[in-house]
């Protein structure tokens, strides 16, 4: 077991150590005075994306040293990581997981979190494959996620546009939820189970 996971950490370094090298390299080479206003747009967000993957990767490396996410998060406490946002050090460290070894190529930073949440890991790779350089919404993507988990079905409008209809029964879902937040305090909980509400409230005058 304790080689097993010196053999993971190891992989861990060398995957950082390559992050690393392509993020500052990136920006060394690259002159903004030379770029046009949406070139610089993209490279704000290319440069955005990728610092916050490298943030995610050393705090789940930073995490393989403690005993236990209590133990972690009293350590991050004293540091500026993340301002102390567990919810913030856990969203980064979601999106490391799953798109250290994948191209975030026409995907929001947003719509990345969306998918790599582990609420959706069992469909993570499908959404990813549909959102994959098409630059879809995040109202997309929640859509994509909800019809790879088959909790919401969708028809086509004459207009085009795409019209969600809920099932009667998602009680898997509320079950996924639930588990999800299940590690948390239950002030915490109720917290995310707020700011869901308030998103889907976005999500009405979006679709």
């Amino acid at each position: 077991m304790v080689r097993f996971r010196e053999s993971q950490r190891i992989v861990e370094k060398k995957d950082l150590q390559a992050l690393e090298d392509k993020f500052v390299n990136g920006i060394e080479k690259t002159v903004l005075k030379d770029l046009t206003l949406d070139e610089l747009a993209d490279q704000f967000e290319s440069v955005d994306k990728q610092a916050q993957l490298f943030q995610g990767l050393i705090l789940l490396e930073a995490r393989e040293r403690f005993e236990s996410d209590k133990l972690f998060g009293e350590w991050c406490a004293t540091r500026p990581l993340c301002l102390g946002s567990q919810t913030q050090r856990t969203r980064l460290m979601n999106l490391a997981r799953f798109f250290n070894v994948r191209e975030i190529i026409g995907i929001s930073l947003t719509a990345c979190y969306e998918i790599s949440a582990p609420i959706n890991a069992d469909i993570a790779d499908k959404v990813y494959q549909a959102a994959l350089g098409k630059n879809l919404s995040v109202a997309q993507i929640k859509a994509e996620i909800a019809k790879a988990k088959g909790l919401l079905t969708v028809s086509v409008k004459t207009s085009g546009e795409l019209e969600l209809m809920p099932l009667e029964d998602i009680s898997s879902f509320m079950a996924q939820v639930l588990a999800d937040i299940s590690h948390l305090s239950k002030p915490d909980a109720i917290r995310v189970l707020d700011e869901c509400k308030k998103e889907i409230k976005k999500m009405d005058s979006k679709l």
